[in-house]
Order: C-alpha cells, then structure tokens, then sequence
C-alpha cells in the first residue's frame, strides 16, 4: 500500500511539473505578462523582463549571469510592439509565465537581417558624390586645356585664287583654254548680225 502512494504522489507530482511548463489559455494572466514584459523591455530593465519568460527559455535569451537578455534578443524585444505580441500566439504557464517568446523574437530577427550589400545603401553617398564633382571638375579642365592649346595656335589662313598650280596646268591644260570665249575675243574684231538692225 505505501508503495502505491509513493507511486501515486511520484506520478501527481511529474503531472504538476508537466502542467507549468505547459502554456495555457489565460486570457487576463496573459494580458498581465505581456503587458509587464513589455514594459521592462522598453524601460531596459532586462533582469525583470527575464522574470516574465520561463526559466528554460530565460536562460536561452539571456546572459549566463542572468542579469539582461543576449544583444540580439534585446534588439528583436525592443522590436515587438504590445500589439504584435498579443498576435503571437504566446501562452503563460502555472505562474504566469510568458512561453513562446523566444520564437517570436528569432522570427522578428530573421525579418529584419539584411545582407552587408542592403545595409551598405546609402551610406556611401557622399562618396558618390565626390566622385561625381572631380569627375566633372576633370572634364572641365581637359575642355579648358584644349581652348587654351588652340588659342596659342596660329590661325590657318586659306589663300582662294583663280590662278593654277603647275600640276593642274598639266591636268587642264594651260590658262588660256580655260577662260571664257568673251576674255578671249580680239578687240578689232566685228560683230556679225544676222537680224534686221531698227533704223
């Protein structure tokens, strides 16, 4: 018979330890934890955030001292706002503790990484910026340099004359045959008409 108490109290007990850790629905006890968390992680008051979580997810969160959470879990509890956290699903074991939470907040930190090359955006910019200016700036000198070497040029006149080179009198033939018959008319000589003159 006292083996069968001992066994009963052995088997009680292992349920009443089963049942703490289990989450369940308590509307207001929820309410309650969700509301103390939230508040202790915005007021960086990470121990006592710490007490509203269960101890097996406490010390997954939290430094090995016990005394504030790990710097990625601070940064995704700051994340969550009330109102996310009560769509979350979370349950409160036997003493009201929050079980879940950890989920919730490594879910919220895989959302928000970003790559190196995404978190890099616009914090080159006024390198950019600089590049572009001496870009210009050299553009700018280049174009000056070329207007200052043709200043200094002396301008090439082009000479227009009617007169023809050696090799084109070769090609056409002296300047004689080229001009008009009128230029080439002797001055003694008459003119023929055909037509009736007006007297």
């Amino acid at each position: 018979m006292k083996k069968l108490l001992i066994l009963l109290s052995a088997i009680s007990l292992f349920l009443l330890g089963c049942a703490s850790s289990t989450p369940k629905d308590d509307g207001d006890g929820l309410d309650n934890a969700l509301v103390s968390f939230t508040s202790s992680v915005q007021s960086s008051r990470w121990q006592e955030a710490l007490n509203y979580v269960t101890p097996d997810e406490a010390r997954q969160i939290g430094t090995s001292d016990g005394y504030e959470f790990l710097p990625e879990y601070q940064t995704a509890a700051s994340r969550l706002p009330l109102s996310t956290l009560r769509k979350a699903g979370l349950g409160v074991d036997s003493e009201g503790r929050l079980v879940g939470i950890k989920a919730v907040m490594d879910e919220t930190n895989e959302r928000y990484k970003v790559s190196e090359e995404q978190a890099k955006v616009g914090t080159n910019l006024k390198q950019m910026e600089d590049d572009r200016i001496k870009r210009r700036l050299e553009e700018g000198q280049k174009i000056l340099q070329e207007e200052e070497a043709t200043a200094h040029q002396e301008p090439t006149v082009e000479v227009l004359t009617n007169r023809l080179t050696d090799d084109e009198k070769r090609k056409y033939g002296s300047t004689g045959e080229l001009l008009a018959p009128e230029a080439t008319r002797d001055d003694n000589s008459v003119e023929t008409y055909n037509g009736a003159y007006g007297k």
